[in-house]
């Protein structure tokens, strides 16, 4: 042996046998295709002494590779340095940017924690404290495979990024793509800045079963509804996984100015009794996925369609936080979901196959929240719908501070709100329930809305809560109707018949009759006393009564028509609405078909939509509503209240895609915004003259939920003419 190995001569390194001997836990080695692994570290063996086996040679060179100071590892594995910038993906198991980065050469794991470019968007505490957890399980799954993660606080990523690449040498920086309006426009800057600095580029799909440019209709058009949006993607060839990296990692050697997650500061000393409660429900960090993966699929996945809508109890699949901040693969949940459904199918279970259609639908609405996002950037701030811009928001600022704290008098209400600020979580049907009382009762700004659930929930998505809130408030063409108005009364009896939950979370409301605790002002005065309920006194009385309210919402249609009338009338709607098909109105259409990519580009990398309206057709105008269909309207919404039917998309939509109930060649051009159209250009976007007419307000009750960073970048979106690879 000690003959053999003084003959291997290694990138000049004559090798030393007193000191390469392998050791004998190398041993289950010898089974390796020692050819394909000298190939891989670029290992040149020379003239070995007759006799010796190639699993030797393996061993040996095993051996040196592992035992060699990291300097002397980066010469197996070529020059190449690649950072790998972390950011909701959190995971090692298909992680498409961690893969490429591992077969390339030596890699430097970093996440960037940056405030600043949180902006309104600052994570709320529960998310904070998830992200904290998050971090420390990746990085100790980092160190078992070689490397370490970077964690690095500052108010620059662009500067942070530079400096790790400064200190390393980097030869390339590798992502995986994030869909929502803000990281877009910041992922372009960087990647422009990172470019002109001579360090490549390369992002990837770590997040979607498909890139939304690669989805689109017969015409070649973005979908602007769930149901063909999804049909189509299940008719697609999805993407293959990307495995965990099979040998270890080699670290990139260099000094930068690193932290602690401590020092990150995601978590204040006030914030951390409160947060201690949240360890006793839920075990982030991506190697507890496999647990909660395995028991929903086992456990709760077959009764899923029957048990989805209870509000207590595991009645969902407790995945969504998993899922948001990248610890789980949806990529992985969807393949073992359609593994279940062809087994069930092949059994006959026809229960099971519809558990699964259902969990698959779920999946899909978050896959089209990052699609309209992508597709409809200005849908952050406006509704898709264009004719809901004209509609009369009340901003009233007490109204929105009873319902954030659980006081408007609708038990089921309250008792929901109560739960999301004690724990960070509510059950999807609970957050379709709060969030329609908001705006269709109290008629909240559904932003207002969609920036408190932003700041209070555990699985916070951006994309999601637009998707939500703006399909709750009628702004999507297959969303809730204008003029629906459900009875929170109604609901309560239905979701929760026997009163449990809302005793849970409204102890003085504990010792109610289930006959009255869903409308305690009906109850009689006897039963209030003997309940202990004074209304007015320590629980309030209704915040709106219902009829008023149902008056309220067909006023503010009827005022919303008449606005847009005026606008018309005025010749400033000069704009593109995305409205409804069915009325022959006018949609802006994003062209996603037949965009052949620059000779610099690939498709592995983030493109950018265009807006596209034909040039011989004027565009149709949203028609004035005759007085017979404002009557017919009007009687209509008196009667919706009383339906207590839910749509299929009703009973799903939430805040992410399937929430809780507990609780290869890469451009370095790959994403580009283009210039914005000079003035003379006719393509006015819906959104673009109404960005400065939020109400805005202080901390005394006022709140503006506007992205006011983002008003140029949305601008630049609003103006987009072809789709940029």
């Amino acid at each position: 042996m000690m003959a053999c190995l003084s003959c291997f001569v290694v990138h000049g390194f004559e090798l030393n046998p007193a000191i390469y001997a392998p050791e004998p836990s190398y041993s289950s080695l010898v089974s390796f295709d020692s050819f394909v692994l000298l190939r891989k570290f670029q290992i040149e063996v020379l003239q070995p002494l007759p006799g010796s086996s190639a699993a030797l040679c393996c061993v040996v060179l095993v051996t040196i590779f592992n035992r060699k100071p990291q300097s002397f590892k980066e010469s197996f594995m070529g020059m190449n340095k690649t950072i790998v910038w972390f950011r909701r993906d959190l995971r090692i198991e298909d992680n498409p940017a961690l893969a490429a980065a591992a077969r390339e050469g030596s890699v430097f794991p970093v996440y960037i924690w940056c405030p600043k470019d949180e902006g309104q968007f600052y994570p709320g505490r529960v998310s904070r404290w998830w992200l904290g957890h998050s971090l420390a399980q990746l990085d100790n799954s980092l160190k078992s495979l070689g490397a370490e993660l970077v964690l690095i606080k500052t108010d620059s990523t662009l500067e942070a990024l530079l400096e790790c690449a400064n200190a390393i040498q980097a030869t390339n920086v590798v992502f995986n793509h994030l869909y929502d309006p803000v990281s877009l426009v910041r992922d372009h800057n960087i990647k422009e800045k990172l470019v002109e600095h001579g360090i490549g580029v390369q992002s990837y799909n770590g997040d979607l079963l498909f890139e939304p440019w690669n989805i689109y209709d017969e015409s070649g058009h973005a979908f602007t509804a769930f149901a063909p949006f999804w049909n189509k993607c299940l008719q697609m060839q999805m993407q293959a996984l990307s495995s965990i990296p099979s040998c270890q990692l080699i670290l990139a050697e260099g000094k930068v100015g690193k932290c602690s997650i401590e020092e990150l500061g995601l978590e204040d000393e006030s914030e951390k009794s409160s947060n201690a409660l949240l360890g006793r429900a839920w075990c982030p960090g991506w190697n507890k996925t496999e647990k909660a993966l395995r028991e929903f699929f086992e456990q709760h996945l077959l009764h899923y369609s029957k048990n989805r809508l209870k509000i207590g109890g595991d009645s969902t699949s407790l995945l969504s936080p998993y899922i948001h901040f990248g610890e789980l693969s949806v990529r992985k949940v969807f393949q073992l979901a359609r593994a279940k459904q062809i087994l069930w199918a092949n059994e006959g279970n026809n229960a099971g196959e519809e558990s699964v259609t259902l969990f698959l639908r779920a999946i899909g609405l978050r896959e089209y929240s990052r699609y309209l996002c992508f597709n409809f950037p200005f849908t952050l701030e406006k509704p898709l719908l264009g004719n809901l811009t004209y509609f009369p928001w009340e901003t009233d600022p007490d109204k929105f501070k009873a319902w954030r704290q659980g006081r408007t008098g609708y038990p089921l209400v309250d008792a929901g709100m109560r739960e999301l600020w004690a724990t960070g979580w509510i059950h999807n049907k609970i957050r379709v329930i709060v969030s329609s009382f908001a705006v269709k009762m109290l008629l909240i700004p559904w932003r207002w809305g969609m920036k408190y659930f932003w700041d209070t929930l555990l699985d916070a998505d951006l994309e999601s809560d637009i998707l939500g809130w703006q399909y709750i408030s009628g702004c999507l063409p297959d969303g809730h109707k204008l003029e629906r108005l459900d009875d929170p009364a109604i609901h309560g009896a239905k979701f929760d018949p026997e009163g449990e939950y809302v005793r849970q979370w409204l102890p003085e409301l504990a010792r109610m009759p289930a006959e009255w605790i869903h409308h305690p002002w009906n109850a009689p005065l006897t039963v209030l006393r003997a309940s202990g309920v004074e209304l007015g006194q320590n629980y309030p009385k209704p915040i709106i009564d219902i009829d008023v309210a149902r008056e309220q919402l067909t006023e503010a249609i009827f005022k919303m028509w008449e606005n847009e009338a005026a606008s018309k009338g005025s010749g400033s709607e000069g704009r593109h609405e995305v409205v409804d098909e069915s009325e022959n109105l006018a949609i802006p259409k994003v062209f996603l078909k037949d965009k052949a990519p620059p000779a610099n580009s690939s498709s592995n990398d983030q493109k950018v939509p265009t807006l596209h309206q034909p040039q011989n057709d004027p565009p149709h105008r949203k028609r004035l509503k005759c007085s017979a269909e404002i009557n017919h309207k009007q009687n209509s919404s008196q009667n919706l209240s009383k339906d207590t039917g839910v749509s299929i998309i009703d009973q799903e939509i939430s805040s992410t895609a399937e929430s809780s109930c507990r609780r290869q060649s890469s451009s370095t051009y790959s994403f580009s915004v283009p210039e914005q159209c000079s003035s003379s250009s006719n393509m006015r976007c819906s959104w673009q003259d109404q960005l400065d007419m939020e109400t805005s307000s202080s901390k005394d009750g006022k709140y503006n939920y506007i992205c006011k960073g983002l008003r140029s970048s949305l601008r630049t979106f609003s103006t987009l003419l072809n789709v940029f690879t």
